[in-house]
Order: C-alpha cells, then sequence, then structure tokens
C-alpha cells in the first residue's frame, strides 16, 4: 500500500510492476516470477511441483496445495511485503475449444478456483505448446515444422506443427521406455510424411532425456524422408515461452538467460548441434535499457481486444483487480498465422463494489490546525511548510510505532505430517462392567430389537408306514381242564413272527381215555400282526407256539393277508432344531439395520449380534408328520453391543501413550475389529488393531523465541526444517506497509498453532 502523501512519490522514476506466469499442465505447476522496469521484463525466479495424479483427475484442495506451494516458492525471491497478482495462464491444447478459442467450461472453473483462493488476477492465458513453437520460430527465424513431445513421469503427449500451427496431436501412458513410447504414438499419426525433427522437453534433466534416446532404432514403418533428428530443450524453457509471450504482449523486452538447445546423437548417424540461445541481460545496464518498439506486438496479432491499449487497460484495472471475472473472458479474435492466441480479460462484474477495509481509515478524522497556506508561502517566515511536513511525518511514525508495538499480531500454522504407528491388543467389550483399560475391558452397552421372520426347510426323517397282517387260528388244549386266553394273548409263528388275540377267548379240555384216544380241545380266534409288512402274510397251515405252555398250540387253516409296508419322508427332530438355529441367522441383517438405527452417532455397533430369545414358534408340521418340507415362524430377539467412540479412542490413546512418547493426532485415529465372538451373555472378546499418527515434539514457546528476531523469509526456512513439517504460513495482522513482514517484539503478539494434515 502506498500513502498518499506527495512527497512520497517520485515522479522521475517509473513505477516497478511484478506479474506471474503460472503453467499448469498434466503433470506439474510451473510459477514463473516477472518483473517489469522501464518496459523491460526480466525473469526473477521459478519453481515447479509435481502433482501426485494427473491435473483432470486431481482434487481442487490438492491443486490449490500444489499451485501454492509452486507459487510460494518461486516469490521466495520477492521483498517480504511484495506478491504477485496480475497472472497470465499457460494451458494445456485440450483445455481450450478449437472452435470458439475460448477455455473450456470445467477447466475455466478450475482456473477461477485458483484464483479465488490464491488472490491471482488473470490478465490472459496461451496454449503451452504454442507459446514454445513461437519462442523457437523467433530464435530460429522461420515457422516451426517439428514433432513437439512433452515427456512426463507417467505419461507423453506429441504435437505435430507444420508451419508453426498445430496439425495433430496425442498422448498416451508411458509402456516400456520414453524411445519406445514415442515411436509407438508417431504411428498414429495421419500425415503421409513427418518432418525429421523431434522436440523433447520434460522441465527436469535434458541430459537425462538425451541418453535415453541414443542408440533408438525407430520403426521402418514410420513416414520420415530421412532420420529425424532428436532435441531436447533446456530445463524450464517452457516457462520462459510463456514469460516470453507475454512480455511480448504487453511490449515489453524480455531479458533472457543464456540457454542450450541439445541435440541427441542417435547410433543411425545424426550428428551433435548445439544451438545457443544468447542474453545481453549482464552487459546491458537495467536502467538504461530502452524499450525496443519492435517488440512491441499489436494487440490484433495475439487476440487482444480490438482498439484498446493493454498496459493502459492494466494500469487502470489494477484498483479493482479483485473483480476481473476470468469466467467472462473473450476469446473472439483469431490468432494470425505463425502466431498464438494471447486472450485476456478485463471486464468487470458489476455489483462488486464494496470497498476493502484501510488501515489508515483513522487518519480521516486526523484534524491538523488550519494554517492559513498562502500566508506562509508567500510571508516572511516560507520555513514553516516544512515544519509541518515534519510533523505529518512524526505523527505517522508515532502511529506506525504504536500499532506495530501495541496492535500487530503473527500468527504462525505449521501443518505436520503424523508419522503413522500401529498396534494390536486382544480386548473384551462388556456390558455389565466399567472399562478398565489396565486389564484391556471397554464399557458397552447392549441395544435390543425384534424381528419377525419365517424359514422354510427341506424335511431330512425317514419313516416306515403301512397295514398289519391278520388271519383266524384254532387254538389247541391238550390238558386236563380248560384254559382261559385273555384279549392280546401273544402267539408266536414257527418262523418268529408275533401276533396278538384281538379278543379273549375259553378253550376247553382234551376228552376221551388212553383206550378209546384223547382228543385236544379247540377254540377259533382271530390274531393281528405286532408289526407292519408283508412278511406277516403267512400261509395256512403255519404252527404256532403259545408261551411256554407246551399243553397249547395253535394252527391256521386260511392263510394270513393284508399286511403292507413302505418308506416315507417326515419331519425328524434335526429339522426342528435346524430351523431354530438357522432362523436367527436368516435375520441378522435385518437385525443389524435395526440396531444401527437405534445407536447414536457417538457409538459403534460391534459386528457380532446374540440371539436373547425365541419366541411365537410355530412349526406347521411336528416331528413324526410325513412332509416334505417344514416352516418356521417365529419373533427373535437379537442383541448387540455398541461402545462409545471417544473410550475406545481414549483406549487407543493410552495404549500407544505406553509405547510412544510423542503426543497422537485424535483424527488419526483409526481402528478396526476383527474376529468378535460371544464370550458369555455379557462380554464380547475380539481383536483390536488400532492405527495412528504421532505428533513431532516442537514446543511452540521455543519455536517463537527463535524467529521473533528473524525475517519471514529466514522463518520460512527454519519451520521448514522442523521435523515431520509440511508446509507452514505466517499471517500478519493488520497488514501495514514496511512491517506487515516483520515479526513483533512482544511474544505474546506471537502465536504458534501446530495442525495435523
Amino acid at each position: 500500500m502506498k500513502l498518499p502523501l506527495p512527497f512520497f512519490q517520485s515522479k522521475n522514476k517509473e513505477e516497478a510492476e511484478y506479474y506471474l506466469a503460472l503453467l499448469l499442465t498434466d503433470e506439474k505447476a510451473c510459477a514463473v516470477i516477472l518483473h517489469e522496469s522501464l518496459g523491460n521484463l526480466k525473469i526473477l525466479g521459478k519453481h515447479e511441483e509435481f502433482f501426485s495424479y494427473s491435473i483432470e483427475t486431481l482434487s481442487t484442495e490438492d491443486l490449490l496445495n500444489v499451485v501454492d506451494k509452486a507459487i510460494s516458492r518461486a516469490e521466495e525471491i520477492l521483498p517480504p511485503d511484495i506478491e504477485t497478482h496480475k497472472t497470465v495462464f499457460g494451458v494445456k491444447d485440450d483445455w481450450v475449444d478449437e472452435t470458439s478459442k475460448k477455455i473450456k467450461k470445467d477447466n475455466l472453473s478450475k482456473l477461477k478456483k485458483v484464483c479465488d483462493a490464491l488472490d491471482l488476477m488473470p490478465i490472459g492465458f496461451m496454449v503451452t505448446t504454442e507459446a514454445i513453437a513461437n519462442r523457437l520460430q523467433e530464435e530460429e527465424g522461420a515457422p516451426l515444422s517439428a514433432i513437439l513431445a512433452e515427456v512426463g513421469n507417467k505419461k507423453i503427449t506429441l504435437t505435430l506443427l507444420r508451419g508453426g500451427k498445430i496439425a495433430e496431436r496425442i498422448d498416451g501412458e508411458i509402456a516400456e521406455s520414453m524411445p519406445k513410447t514415442v515411436d509407438t504414438l508417431l504411428r498414429h499419426f495421419t500425415a503421409t510424411v513427418l518432418p525429421a525433427r523431434i522436440i523433447l522437453y520434460d522441465g527436469k534433466d535434458a541430459e537425462k532425456l538425451s541418453q535415453a534416446f541414443i542408440g533408438h532404432q525407430w520403426s521402418k514403418s514410420l513416414p520420415f524422408l530421412h532420420v529425424p533428428q532428436i532435441s531436447v530443450l533446456p530445463q524450464g524453457f517452457d516457462g520462459k515461452a510463456v514469460a516470453y509471450g507475454a512480455s511480448e504482449q504487453m511490449g515489453f523486452a524480455l531479458l533472457e538467460e543464456k540457454q542450450t538447445l541439445h541435440h541427441v546423437v542417435t547410433e543411425e548417424g545424426e550428428k551433435e548441434a548445439e544451438q545457443t540461445i544468447t542474453d545481453e541481460e549482464e552487459k546491458i545496464d537495467e536502467e538504461e535499457l530502452p524499450v525496443p518498439k519492435e517488440t512491441a506486438l499489436s494487440g490484433d496479432n495475439f487476440g487482444f481486444l480490438e482498439d484498446q491499449d493493454i498496459s493502459t487497460k492494466i494500469k487502470k484495472s489494477e484498483a479493482k483487480a479483485d473483480e476481473v471475472n476470468l469466467h467472462e473472458a473473450h476469446h473472439n479474435i483469431a490468432p494470425v498465422e505463425g502466431k498464438f492466441p494471447f486472450q485476456i480479460n478485463l471486464q468487470q462484474d458489476e455489483g462488486n463494489n464494496e470497498e476493502k477495509p484501510n488501515i489508515f481509515a483513522f487518519m480521516k478524522n486526523l484534524k491538523l490546525p488550519k494554517i492559513p497556506l498562502p500566508s506562509l508561502l508567500t510571508g516572511k517566515r516560507p520555513f514553516i511548510l516544512p515544519i509541518i511536513v515534519l510533523a505529518a511525518i512524526v505523527i505517522i511514525g508515532s502511529i506506525l510505532s504504536y500499532v506495530y508495538f501495541y496492535k500487530t499480531q503473527a500468527q504462525i500454522v505449521i501443518s505436520v505430517k503424523p508419522k503413522l504407528v500401529d498396534q494390536s491388543a486382544d480386548v473384551i467389550f462388556s456390558k455389565t462392567s466399567p472399562s478398565d483399560f489396565s486389564k484391556n475391558i471397554i464399557a458397552a452397552k447392549a441395544i435390543s430389537t425384534t424381528v419377525d421372520g419365517s424359514l422354510t426347510i427341506d424335511t431330512t426323517g425317514k419313516k416306515d408306514v403301512g397295514n398289519k397282517a391278520k388271519g383266524t387260528v384254532t387254538i389247541y388244549n391238550n390238558s386236563d381242564s380248560s384254559v382261559n386266553l385273555d384279549n392280546g394273548t401273544t402267539i408266536k409263528s414257527s418262523n418268529g413272527l408275533t401276533f396278538s388275540t384281538d379278543k379273549s377267548v375259553t378253550v376247553a379240555s382234551a376228552s376221551g381215555d388212553v383206550f378209546s384216544g384223547t382228543k385236544p380241545g379247540t377254540s377259533d380266534v382271530a390274531v393281528t400282526a405286532k408289526d407292519i409288512g408283508t412278511e406277516s402274510n403267512l400261509p395256512s397251515g403255519t404252527k404256532f407256539t403259545i408261551g411256554s405252555n407246551s399243553s397249547l398250540a395253535a394252527k391256521n387253516d386260511s392263510a394270513f393277508s393284508g399286511g403292507t409296508k413302505k418308506q416315507v419322508q417326515v419331519v425328524s427332530k434335526n429339522d426342528i432344531a435346524k430351523l431354530k438355529t438357522e432362523l436367527p441367522k436368516s435375520l441378522e441383517g435385518k437385525a443389524k439395520d435395526a440396531i444401527s438405527q437405534k445407536a447414536d452417532s457417538s457409538t459403534t455397533l460391534l459386528p457380532t449380534l446374540t440371539v436373547a430369545s425365541l419366541n411365537k414358534t410355530n412349526f406347521d408340521n411336528n416331528t413324526d408328520d410325513e412332509a416334505k418340507k417344514v416352516k418356521l415362524t417365529a419373533s427373535v430377539v437379537f442383541e448387540g453391543l455398541a461402545y462409545e467412540n471417544d473410550e475406545l479412542t481414549n483406549y487407543a490413546k493410552t495404549l500407544l501413550k505406553d509405547k510412544y512418547s510423542q503426543d497422537i493426532s485424535d483424527k488419526s485415529i483409526k481402528n478396526s475389529i476383527e474376529d468378535a465372538n460371544e464370550k458369555n451373555d455379557s462380554q464380547i472378546e475380539a481383536k483390536l488393531t488400532i492405527e495412528a499418527g504421532l505428533l513431532p515434539d516442537i514446543n511452540t514457546q521455543d519455536v517463537t523465541n527463535k524467529i521473533k528476531d528473524m525475517s519471514a523469509k529466514a522463518a520460512q526456512e527454519y519451520l521448514a526444517n522442523l521435523p515431520q513439517v509440511a508446509n507452514s504460513k505466517i499471517t500478519f495482522s493488520p497488514g501495514i506497509p514496511f512491517l506487515s513482514m516483520i515479526f513483533p517484539k512482544l511474544p505474546n503478539n506471537i502465536t504458534v498453532e501446530i495442525k495435523p494434515e
């Protein structure tokens, strides 16, 4: 911020400007810091940061982190109170619509998020490959016809240029090696003849890239007129090409460093060549170098707004830099042959006229004594004017000193990467006992639910069914007295089958004497076989015995009949037991959902459920009933155990603190429970695995004492070397010019916060 006092402003020297060229390729973000003075543009610093994934799949948060880091590292060369805002973007070919020459909607949204989050003011964009082609054309003096190969860590992009224009473009994943991948991709070009020149760049080690192509035998099927010459662009050439293009459009001369274009010698006989780009920066004093008008190309050549002076427009838009709307950028002017499009936006959103707070607003209320200036300037004491100026300086200096010593605050936020460790333990979750970490017992509460359901299974029992054989026998009594036989008296056939009498019967005694002969008493009675089956259908004339009485016997005069037998499927006891076991298992999923809904967000349900009871059981068939299926309908009462998340976290911290002395990041603690089994009615035992992040042992008071006498840049370097530090951010408030990057002298005005990622 510049003080609105005339004696702080110089009318003899033009004020310097700082610009940012930001390249976004598929795998990296490259920031180039540019300094403009007296019509000359100089590269002060540059830095590249690589994405963990392709920019197309990268999350917004990761994209912002990488871009912010690239810009911050590149800005380290700047004075503490200087930041870059005016930004020229270098983008990928496929980010720009070929017809409208506008950035595609999805990609435009990404750029707008970058600008909003990092406080950047977009003043234009260009396609990176076209910027490289234009730069090579300026160096070589002729439109470029070659194959431009952007080599990344995982991907290679080939662009076919003819007469400085993009004819075709193709990309692919690196397979086997870089030369073989390039060789394969070249076969997919539709051109009948390919230019015998391949220019490689990757922004890293040019020598390493050169070595990769030495000795490669190009496929004979490729339509080269002769063996292609392989060149490697110097490191950072793409960033400098975008910076060069931006300088052309804004009418500045770019002071460049000395670079060398590497050529690769293949075994097929290509000769090594070296092209040197000469920079006269060291020979010409920056303050005396005039603005070269021959390089100040008109806006029409590169897609500027028609009939408008870009440098004037940028100056006028500085007061409302926050109102620049990247989404409304114009891209309607076609590029001239041999050049590349440089699009610029100077439109402003209406309705966003809210002024930013001014720390010197209080000076509006500062009243100085009214002194008639004409008399001071024309009277006899003209020395009073310097006194007034000196008084104003003293007052402003006093105010700044007061604000600095008593109001200035410095907040340091250190983001650290926790060191991951893991630990396992066998624990018991109990619904009847309180937590006892020394005994690995964690308290849990029971949650129950009732689920109605039914289950049908096939029967497995077997049973013989049929009829018993029937017939009539004649009982013979050879004793001297009659015999009474009760109903159900057992008789046995000669083949061992058992029958029983169907009613009571009396058999008379034997008659006659020894001289005339004796005749046994007889009586007929119906009998039924004891067991079912056809084997009891005895033929006539079968003899029977009756108990152990030798005086009694029986015989059938007619064959027995009616005996039958067959095997049928019935309900077994095992079928009933299986249904009682399987029905709760089939309802366990519904029970878990029901219990989970009863548990609140501060608890976690254990994976094991227990069956408390089986109520309202109803079988459609009973044991030994003939049936092919049997069905059980019942209400099952399930019970689960849920533990408090904080309780398990406290147990994990207790367990880890016994082993590690460092503090633990609560957000990093992760628990997994395996092999949960019911130990008894009130306890479940399980194996607990804990993963947590250990925070570095950084004393915030030591950090405060160490950095309070440092510059902001030295403090950043000191913080970056602390253990496990990912990044750090230093914020000064209020932002006072000249003082906004100096730490307060009062230790209480410096706060240090350690925040895990």
